[in-house]
């Protein structure tokens, strides 16, 4: 071999190892959307993907977020600025979704039934001409009051089944009720507009699997060639002692009978993250399915910073069941889903109140929003007033 060939040769060689940066593949970390933003739900419209997340009793109502490329989000605005006449509080899992041109937020809110009542929890729905709406509210569609036998309802999805029929699907909360009841999902027909239920609602699911504990909840359902795929979460979601996972049953039609996957769950804790589940599937335009998820991360401070928003690429085995991350729990950095590398992992923005309104950052406990009054003067100036916040209330009247 010559000089000159072997010149080549090395050259090659190394750069094997040393690739430029625009050839090198681009990844992400999760979490894509750091802070408290549990019970995550995408959908995709023309080039963006947007997002949707639980306030619980902060305000602004229902987190909205805005992204290219499902790895850098930005929180762009909410779906209520201040809650609907009929709600009292527990605004919790939005399904923002697109159906045939019109947008709709499936949500939960716990009804005002007086100071002295705690509330029934509700489906609602509010709908759109665009993801960023405005949102005009449409009210309760569900509430399965206790007296009389229900114990509230929540978490709802949009899905239509192999007849083409909108369908709303839920989960009796019998979990919060004592003694404890069968957390069954329902599914019952939807008009066509998405504002009234018709029919009769039936069980379609219900925890009968050891891993799912006393709760089978958060449904997303999609189609896939001849099956229809349920995406469920089962067992304690919240807190020190949450064990929470996500699994999955698959039905030729939609109101069964279903099939749970034998190898479930597909998404359970590792060393970097603990109670992963609740989310939903965005597929892109090349045709790829993520799932936006959350999950709290396996440190000491978990429980103060929240739940937040993850994202893995669900695959499709050969034998037509989903697979996440190869069965490894959440990943910690996977490769970016269009080529877009993440920018960040920890939440941080800045404000400087020159613009006339708050950036979209900022929230405060939902008790101050009739009394407090924040107003952006322009020029990075402020003006807050005293809110009815009581005095050993640490959180305020505003918080970031």
């Amino acid at each position: 071999m010559s000089r000159g060939t072997r010149l080549v040769v090395f050259i090659a060689f190394l750069s094997c190892f040393y690739l430029p940066a625009s050839a090198r593949q681009a990844t992400y970390h999760n979490p894509v959307v750091a802070g408290d933003y549990p019970d995550p739900s995408v959908t995709r419209a023309g080039e963006d993907y947007w997002a949707a997340t639980t306030t619980g009793d902060w305000a602004p109502h229902f987190a909205l977020l805005r992204s290219r490329d499902l790895v850098n989000w930005q929180k762009v605005g909410c779906v209520f600025q201040t809650k609907p006449a009929w709600a009292k509080g527990d605004f919790w899992a939005p399904e923002i979704m697109s159906d045939r041109g019109r947008f709709f937020v499936f949500y939960v809110a716990r009804r005002d039934e007086g100071p002295k009542k705690k509330g029934t929890l509700c489906v609602a729905v509010a709908t759109a001409a665009a993801p960023e709406g405005p949102y005009a509210d449409r009210g309760p569609l569900v509430c399965q009051i206790p007296e009389r036998g229900g114990v509230g309802s929540i978490d709802p999805a949009f899905v239509r089944d192999e007849r083409g029929d909108p369908f709303l699907v839920w989960k009796a909360d019998g979990n919060d009720a004592r003694p404890l009841e069968p957390t069954s999902i329902y599914a019952q027909q939807l008009s066509e507009d998405g504002t009234r239920l018709l029919g009769k609602r039936r069980e379609i699911l219900r925890n009968d699997a050891p891993w799912e504990g006393s709760v089978t909840e958060g449904s997303f359902i999609l189609r896939r060639g001849p099956w229809f795929y349920h995406f469920y979460s089962g067992n304690a979601c919240c807190g020190r002692a949450c064990n929470y996972a996500l699994g999955v049953a698959r039905s030729r039609r939609l109101l069964g009978p279903w099939e749970k996957y034998a190898r479930n769950p597909i998404i359970a804790a590792n060393r970097d993250w603990q109670c992963p589940g609740h989310g939903s599937i965005v597929e892109t335009a090349e045709g790829r399915d993520f799932l936006l998820y959350h999950s709290y991360r396996q440190r000491r401070d978990a429980f103060s910073v929240g739940r937040e928003a993850v994202l893995d690429e669900v695959k499709w085995g050969a034998d037509g069941w989903p697979v996440v991350d190869e069965g490894r729990g959440p990943s910690s950095v996977a490769p970016a889903p269009l080529g877009v590398a993440g920018r960040a992992t920890e939440s941080e923005f800045f404000d400087g109140f020159t613009d006339a309104r708050l950036s979209a950052e900022w929230q405060w406990p939902m008790t101050n929003e009739q009394s407090a009054r924040v107003e952006v003067a322009g020029g990075g100036h402020l003006v807050i007033e005293p809110s009815n916040t009581p005095g050993d209330e640490f959180t305020g009247a505003v918080v970031a």
